[in-house]
């Protein structure tokens, strides 16, 4: 699930389209409006400061939530990589799991049953690192989630292995963790 390396300059593209324009747009009319309006150069001081700011921080925040959501890499983005399989015993780190989970909203289709998945292996092995039925029954739960969003849609062949994959490293590991 490698995503799309943006070049340096489709990245400045899309920047300036999402938090540039936006920026400058709330600029100009925080400032127009209450001096042209208004004749008040504190209330549009301040108003020319707050409003920009505000923007800007709500227009990264969607373009960030945006790359995600496409997958897209930014040239700034530090490349990790993380071995997912339950037989290594090493954990993963909680936060990178978060972030999958709230990646979750973002994602339709298919990529939401590969993420399901993903997931699923990720609590599979944190439980088996630490030991821990509860994190096991999550990545259960993730294996439900996923069989339930794959009911009546018609799959790739791929999808449909790593749901299986997944069953099957829960069968693996149930008496482990006391199932029978």
């Amino acid at each position: 699930m490698e995503g799309e390396k943006l070049s340096f300059s489709k990245w400045l593209g899309l920047a300036l389209l999402f938090i540039g324009f936006p920026t400058a747009i709330a600029t100009v009319v925080s400032f127009s409006i209450p001096y042209y309006l208004l004749h008040n150069v504190t209330l549009t001081n301040t108003l020319s400061t707050i409003i920009p700011l505000v923007v800007f921080v709500i227009s990264v925040t969607y373009f960030s939530k945006y790359l995600q959501s496409r997958n897209l890499i930014s040239p700034f983005m530090k490349k990790r990589t993380i071995t997912i399989s339950p037989d290594s015993g090493q954990p993963i780190d909680e936060k990178y799991i978060r972030s999958f989970e709230v990646n979750l909203k973002l994602i339709k289709g298919e990529e939401y049953i590969k993420q399901l998945v993903m997931l699923g292996m990720m609590y599979l092995q944190n439980a088996v690192a630490y030991d821990n039925k509860d994190l096991y029954l999550r990545a259960k739960e993730y294996l439900a989630r996923a069989e339930e969003a794959m009911e009546g849609k018609n799959v790739s062949f791929e999808t449909r292995m790593l749901v299986d994959n997944l069953r099957s490293k829960i069968e693996t590991y149930k008496y482990r963790f006391g199932e029978r």
